[in-house]
């Protein structure tokens, strides 16, 4: 293999690198199942990957915004059931997330529960939906 070929092969390997570990979850404690009510606010259903945010009312009666910076891609919800018209901002739902573990306000998306009680696990595949 002549220089030009090695290099050009350790330039693809490096520009790929940074994909690859986008796709970790390890900046999320996904140990973590943590339960909002609220509001949607925004919606981005969107590949790759849904973003939201959910106003909720504390016990106190303010107001605080649930910044859903990440959840699965648009197309494995789409699959698994879920359709835009179904979270528009304004609706009420319950949202399951996790916590990122360098900045406890922002979260990934891991289930949203309709308020007829439609459960959709983004990290499941259709037939472990129940």
């Amino acid at each position: 293999m002549n220089r030009t070929t090695l290099a050009l092969l350790c330039a693809a390997v490096a520009a790929a690198a940074p994909a690859a570990a986008h796709h970790s979850f390890a900046i999320y404690d996904m140990q973590q199942n943590v339960e909002f009510h609220g509001v949607i606010a925004t919606v981005k259903f969107r590949n790759p990957h849904m973003a939201m945010t959910l106003t909720t009312t504390g016990a106190d009666g303010a107001e605080k915004t649930i910044d859903f910076v990440e959840g699965a891609p648009a197309n494995m919800l789409a699959r698994l059931g879920l359709r835009p018209e179904l979270i528009k901002p304004g609706q009420e739902i319950t949202a399951i997330g996790a916590p990122r573990t360098d900045n406890p306000d922002a979260w990934f998306l891991k289930a949203i529960i309709l308020a007829d009680g439609t459960r959709f696990n983004a990290l499941q595949t259709p037939n472990q939906q129940r």
